[in-house]
């Protein structure tokens, strides 16, 4: 998810690189047939058939000159897990080759192509490219001319390694301490335990690991100590959700088999007392009125419009400057949203108010939590998602909020540890930075891609991108997620 971006900036730049991506799949498609045949696939045996094919393709990639773990890692992927959809229109193996594996073979080519313009090391694997056929001598030219222009601008050489260094740091970190992760489910109190492992699962599902992490044990917890995490507790923030949403959303995420009408009912419950709690509950406790909707979505437990009503209610003293100025950023952001995710219609002052008051926070520094605050990773992914969902990020073209990312990532993973110890604060960073640098990739709009290039490349490959009619290109082979504009969940 955090290099859509730049394989679009890529294939924007290049103009014979419709000839590489023919020639990956020439071999590909090739080696399939001759190993898999043309016949067509029962439709229950596709899943077993996907398998074989994955393993047959790891085994390529390593004969190839491919690290093993890395290939393997790649091929964790959830897009290639069969669906419905996909049973009623895929019938052979090429075809099967074509919607579910080709998509992630070219962006495991293209990895290594940007690999190569800031990394001596991977020459070797760059000449067997070229004796394997897959390097046209045309796109080679191209290439060795964007290498060119990267070695004589040595800022934007090193902003370009560091980047993609982020994803191979961030694996290697949670490999290195698997054990650790694994053990923290043995933390006594539930309310540390479920917030951190919530928070690292997330970053370990962002890069799809999940498979190779052991998490029975929090499995069992959560299905057999339910009235343990089935609670509500004061000082929930978006960075420390509340107990009960994490053991919700661990427990579906994790194939759980939760007590499904002891949940809605805890959630009902919850919906009468935070009424009576609270004046305005939204306003109020904004992280708590937020993690409430996102569970009862989770639950498909639908509330009437008198209980919705119940948590949205607002008085105008809730929009003076003075108390929206008291809220944090993300907060100001999370009220909007949920104006319009539940498609409440406010009176468009409340809006402006809001709006005016989230512009406040955005400096030259990055963007802060308060407006006299800090700046936080946090407050940059709600107001870059604020401006998305509102259709107004050319508003934030002049600020650097990439080169505020990647260094915050490489602070937070320097001093990130895993254990009963561990800081809330630094995972909750690093997931943030994380997810703005999704939005970055996936919200394939003009702004963001020239975001993107203006910090990763040289001026002249700006000024082409800039200049493009178009912004993603139809040969272009890779996949290409989105963003929901009211959620913000990504779109497989």
């Amino acid at each position: 998810m955090i290099f859509q971006g730049l394989f679009n900036i890529l294939d924007l730049y290049f103009n014979d690189i419709a000839l590489f991506y023919n020639n990956i799949d020439h071999y590909f498609r090739d080696k399939i047939v001759d190993s898999f045949g043309t016949s067509p696939i029962e439709k229950e045996d596709m899943v077993q058939k996907l398998d074989e094919m994955t393993l047959f393709l790891i085994h390529v990639f390593v004969e190839l000159g491919f690290e093993l773990n890395e290939v393997e890692t790649e091929f964790l992927d959830p897009f290639l897990e069969i669906q419905e959809d996909d049973i009623q229109v895929i019938n052979s193996p090429v075809e099967l080759y074509e919607k579910k594996i080709a998509p992630i073979l070219y962006e495991i080519f293209l990895e290594k192509i940007v690999d190569y313009l800031v990394d001596t090391e991977v020459a070797p694997l760059m000449l067997k490219f070229k004796d394997e056929g897959f390097l046209p001598i045309e796109f080679i030219m191209e290439l060795r001319n964007l290498k060119n222009l990267l070695e004589h601008d040595r800022e934007k050489h090193e902003n370009l390694r560091k980047y993609i260094q982020i994803q191979k740091r961030i694996i290697k970190k949670f490999w290195e301490n698997k054990k650790s992760i694994e053990s923290l489910e043995d933390i006594k109190e539930p309310e540390f335990k479920l917030q951190i492992i919530y928070l690292i699962y997330r970053i370990i599902h962002f890069f799809h690991l999940q498979i190779a992490f052991d998490f029975s044990h929090i499995k069992s917890y959560l299905k057999e100590n339910i009235d343990e995490w089935l609670i509500d507790v004061p000082l929930v923030s978006l960075k420390n959700p509340d107990i009960y949403f994490c053991g919700i959303y661990l427990g579906k995420h994790l194939g759980v088999e939760l007590d499904v009408e002891k949940i809605k009912n805890f959630l009902l419950d919850l919906n009468y007392e935070v009424s009576e709690r609270f004046v305005a509950p939204l306003m109020e406790a904004t992280d708590g009125a937020y993690y409430f909707i996102k569970s009862t979505e989770m639950m498909n437990l639908f509330l009437s419009t008198e209980q919705i009503n119940w948590i949205i209610k607002t008085e105008p003293e809730y929009f003076e400057p003075n108390y929206l100025k008291s809220l944090e950023t993300s907060q100001l952001v999370v009220i909007l949203k949920l104006y319009r995710h539940l498609g409440i219609k406010k009176i468009e002052s409340e809006i402006n108010v809001i709006t005016e008051e989230i512009e406040k926070r955005i400096t030259s520094e990055g963007i802060k939590q308060f407006r006299d605050g800090f700046v936080s990773s946090e407050a940059t992914y709600y107001v870059l998602f604020c401006h998305y969902m509102n259709n107004t990020l050319e508003k934030l073209k002049e600020y650097d909020i990439l080169n505020n990312i990647v260094k915050r990532i490489y602070r937070n993973l320097e001093f990130l540890d895993f254990s009963i110890d561990t800081n809330f604060d630094l995972v909750s960073e690093l997931f943030y930075s994380l997810e703005s640098l999704k939005l970055f990739n996936c919200i394939e709009t003009k702004e963001m891609i020239i975001h993107l290039a203006k910090f990763l490349f040289p001026q002249e490959i700006v000024e082409k991108i800039s200049t493009s009619k178009e912004i993603i290109r139809s040969k272009a082979k890779f996949r290409h997620l989105k963003v929901n504009r009211i959620t913000g969940e990504t779109i497989y």
